[in-house]
């Protein structure tokens, strides 16, 4: 990633929380408890490769801030994972989780390298290596860390292992107390059933909420929509907003951007199974006649109802913000839209449901998980997707008597980060 993307992503944060010191006037020294990380950990560590060669990684874990709980948050597997990345990605964790009164902080990390390079036993080498690297400093009562972009259930459950070894090691035999020390495990090592697409979920049952509650929704609704990124969130997001009546006019990822044939909704199924065994859409165009390649530019001007960025930081710039033609921009990634386009698009009387509560899903299952982890009372589907639809339409209500409150003329994302902070801001005033 450029110099000026990892600056950009820093300051992103930065500019997000003072906007909403200044907006209602918090003390200057809560500010500045908030502007720090705890801790920064970056690790190198070998792992011994197929061939016998040794190969060197480079880690990070940030732990940002854990007054409500212990530090939570995902990892990333990446060619372009770097610190300030995982510095922002773990403020939003804070926000993220105090926004729902999680007990909860924030958290993230990640490891530089591309998995798809490497064979699954590599990659299982260096899941379990970078857990020992990390091993003392996580933990289910210290900081309990989830997939995230090139991860998933696969490589929670090797860290776990790795993790439950070490810990045995130590004397402690107790393994089925240790399950909690990660989230998103497959279900044969104590994950909770929906963690795979509670994100996706999440971001579709808020989308679900604006268009049933917001007054400009109700009386014309939203129906159609585009969504940049098909990874984990993306295509869950695309399965249930689907499910939910709504229909998909075009998809894009870092392999090219697709419009489809608006007069029926593409298979989601068939789609997911293409970008599978390509690793990405490519020449989608070629598999179905209804389906045109377009370029970046023209996909971002596409006129719909809702975008929904599922990719990565940064992608809803200035100029982009200036292009789109929606009614509703629902952030599925973290840190999509800069503090530039967020404005232009407030002018423009677009709605943002941000990051902080768009994607919660995620990490309001994984409290779900951590929760049967430690109680060891497994909950049904049914049971997960009510809870999760239940407290994301409680908070959703709480942002909507805000905006209420003050007649509409702040933009979502302060309001948001308003309920974030206020709960922040109750054990700072008891601790400090």
């Amino acid at each position: 990633m450029a110099n000026m993307e990892k600056s950009e992503i820093s300051k992103l944060f930065h500019q997000q929380l003072e906007t909403v010191f200044r907006s209602f006037n918090f003390d200057n020294v809560f500010l500045k408890y908030l502007q720090v990380h705890d801790k920064e950990i970056i690790v190198n560590f070998h792992v011994v490769m197929d061939n016998k060669e040794v190969k060197i990684f480079t880690g990070f874990r940030v732990q940002h801030n854990n007054w409500l709980g212990p530090y939570k948050g995902g990892l990333r597997f990446s060619d372009d994972v770097h610190l300030e990345e995982c510095k922002a990605l773990a403020f939003w964790m804070t926000v993220k989780c105090a926004l729902h009164n999680l007990p909860f902080g924030g958290a993230k990390g990640g490891v530089k390298y591309n998995p798809r390079d490497y064979s699954e036993n590599e990659n299982k080498n260096i899941s379990k290596a970078f857990c020992g690297a990390i091993y003392s400093n996580i933990g289910s009562t210290v900081d309990i860390p989830a997939p995230d972009i090139g991860t998933s259930s696969k490589t929670m459950d090797w860290m776990v292992s790795k993790y439950q070894e070490l810990n045995h090691g130590n004397g402690n035999g107790n393994l089925g107390s240790n399950y909690g020390c990660f989230t998103g495990k497959s279900v044969n090592y104590r994950g909770s059933l929906g963690r795979n697409h509670a994100t996706g979920l999440g971001v579709a049952l808020t989308i679900e909420y604006w268009n049933k509650n917001h007054p400009a929704f109700v009386s014309n609704p939203l129906k159609t929509y585009i969504i940049q990124g098909f990874g984990n969130v993306g295509n869950w997001t695309m399965s249930f907003l689907n499910k939910f009546g709504y229909t998909c006019l075009a998809v894009g990822d870092h392999t090219g951007y697709y419009k489809f044939d608006e007069t029926e909704n593409v298979d989601i199924e068939l789609l997911k199974k293409y970008n599978d065994e390509n690793r990405g859409l490519y020449n989608l165009e070629h598999v179905d006649k209804r389906v045109k390649k377009v370029s970046e530019l023209e996909f971002w001007k596409i006129k719909c109802d809702i975008i929904v960025p599922a990719a990565k930081e940064l992608q809803i710039t200035k100029s982009v913000a200036c292009n789109v033609n929606c009614r509703l921009v629902a952030e599925g990634a973290n840190g999509p839209t800069t503090a530039e386009a967020d404005q232009i698009l407030f002018d423009k009387n677009i709605e943002v449901i941000p990051d902080v509560l768009c994607n919660s899903g995620g990490v309001i299952v994984s409290y779900f998980e951590w929760l049967q982890n430690n109680s060891s009372d497994y909950w049904n589907l049914d049971a997960i997707e009510e809870r999760l639809k239940n407290m994301l339409n409680n908070t959703c209500k709480n942002v909507f008597e805000l905006k209420q409150e003050h007649n509409n003329e702040m933009n979502n994302r302060v309001l948001t980060y308003k309920l974030s902070v206020d709960n922040l801001f109750h054990f700072y005033s008891n601790k400090f």
